[in-house]
């Protein structure tokens, strides 16, 4: 069996790049949740607990995989944060979001916002005669 070294959740929380205003709570979940180790994974850190239970998934926006509502909470201390996940096969966990900051969004995810504009006019060119301004049929004032 191939066992991965398991880092710590600092260098972990480093290679994933999670944000910055996110780390505390991470760390104090990690801390109650009894992490002894993490793998990083590609869109995740993989936290191995102490007492065996199924590891936490530690992403950008939320930590999954606890086994209750009332351990997400404990680990947490934020019951408005707390979520069920239903999975595609029908199981079932639990997971903490965490604060959203206008810093910790990806900037793929931030909705781009701009000013509104009068209507913009199309120009379909002038008439060489005259010199009034073509119509989207391309008539004018001589025609």
């Amino acid at each position: 069996m191939n066992t991965v070294p398991l880092i710590p959740l600092e260098a972990a929380m480093e290679q994933l790049k999670i944000a910055e205003e996110s780390r505390p709570l991470v760390r104090q979940i990690a801390l109650r949740a009894g992490v002894i180790g993490c793998e990083v994974k590609s869109s995740y850190i993989k936290a191995m607990r102490e007492d065996g239970l199924h590891p936490l998934h530690i992403g950008k926006r939320s930590t999954e995989w606890f086994g209750s509502r009332r351990e997400a909470i404990a680990a947490s201390d934020l019951p408005d944060r707390v979520r069920d996940k239903t999975h595609g096969n029908g199981m079932v966990n639990w997971a903490v979001d965490f604060p959203v900051t206008k810093r910790s969004m990806s900037p793929g995810v931030q909705k781009k916002i701009t000013p509104a504009t009068g209507a913009e006019e199309k120009s379909y060119g002038v008439c060489e005669v005259c010199w009034q301004a073509r119509t989207p049929s391309g008539s004018c004032g001589c025609d």
